[in-house]
């Protein structure tokens, strides 16, 4: 992503926001969108001078899992906004787990509000949208989900080239998957593959997984904002196609649930159909737009939103930028 030089800043009152996990996929778009707008960007992570140099970016080094909430709080006074795009590091570790995820959340909030930044806005997950035909119950309870979900990464190249930066040995598996998906729709299917596919679709719907472990997490730490109008914050959940793409620029919100395709039959026999094929998607940059977009304007303050781009084309991106 190109960054704008200082004489194509927007004419626009400029904000200091402090971007949690600045050179992360999430953050590192974020932090490049909201400088390009002529925003002064406080990035804060381990290393946030990786994202390189910019006279309106200012790096601030802190490891934040070691760290108390006091610590975290000391880079973050005189802020206007934090974006808490916090993820944790790559390779399915240990961190990447239902409390390692609410407990950063919990230091990061607390930290937010020690230096009485006015404005927090959380990055989430798509485990905390409601599904549209349970009550009371999200993505994160629902085996369906977890089952289209498979289904939709298999079908997109350029979500499985984006699991090869941080799925681990997974992404292998699903590299293999993703070669036998396609064999099945091209009509060049063998035992073999039909075999490939139906031991991912059991793994999907593992209940007990890590994943649905991490996304359970992501769906907690909502419960620190619902219905808490102490301060001001907003939660953004992306879609549960999230991943690098093209930038349009353009995003539809949905409130609360997990927003979906229209397809005829949905409501069939078929119990996968009401996500089968229907699941949404936001490339990154999107996801930046909408989220610098929401710092300026400020208008979804206490509300849980989804920003998703209908037919989001398959087109791959990068999962980081810098500033360089």
């Amino acid at each position: 992503m190109s960054v704008l030089s200082p004489g194509e800043v927007p004419t626009m009152s400029s904000l200091k926001v402090g971007v949690i996990g600045a050179t992360g996929m999430t953050g590192s778009h974020a932090t490049v969108e909201l400088i390009n707008r002529g925003h002064h960007v406080i990035g804060v992570s381990r290393d946030p001078s990786r994202l390189g140099k910019h006279e309106r970016y200012e790096p601030r080094s802190i490891d934040l899992g070691s760290s108390d909430v006091l610590d975290i709080s000391k880079q973050l006074y005189g802020l206007d906004v934090v974006v808490n795009a916090y993820g944790p590091h790559s390779q399915l570790g240990s961190s990447f787990a239902y409390r390692s995820f609410v407990e950063m959340t919990r230091k990061i909030l607390l930290a937010s509000r020690e230096a009485h930044v006015p404005y927090f806005v959380m990055v989430g997950g798509a485990g905390s949208l409601e599904i549209p035909d349970k009550p009371y119950m999200t993505a994160a309870d629902d085996a369906r989900f977890f089952t289209a979900y498979g289904r939709a990464m298999l079908a997109s190249e350029a979500y499985i080239m984006h699991c090869q930066d941080w799925a681990g040995d997974f992404a292998t598996r699903l590299r293999t998957a993703r070669d036998a998906w396609l064999a099945e729709r091209d009509g060049k299917g063998t035992d073999a593959t039909k075999k490939v596919l139906e031991d991912m679709e059991k793994t999907m719907a593992d209940m007990n997984s890590q994943g649905v472990d991490f996304i359970t997490g992501a769906r907690a730490t909502y419960m620190f904002f619902d219905g808490n109008t102490s301060f001001k914050w907003t939660y953004i959940a992306p879609p549960p196609l999230y991943r690098p793409g093209t930038r349009t620029g353009l995003y539809t919100v949905e409130l609360d649930r997990m927003p979906l395709q229209l397809q005829k039959g949905a409501e069939s026999g078929d119990s996968f159909s009401i996500f089968d094929g229907r699941l949404q998607s936001i490339s990154v940059p999107d996801m930046a737009v909408a989220i610098a977009d929401e710092v300026e304007q400020q208008t979804k303050v206490w509300k849980h939103w989804c920003p998703y781009t209908d037919g989001l084309d398959d087109r791959p991106g990068p999962t980081y930028v810098t500033l360089t």
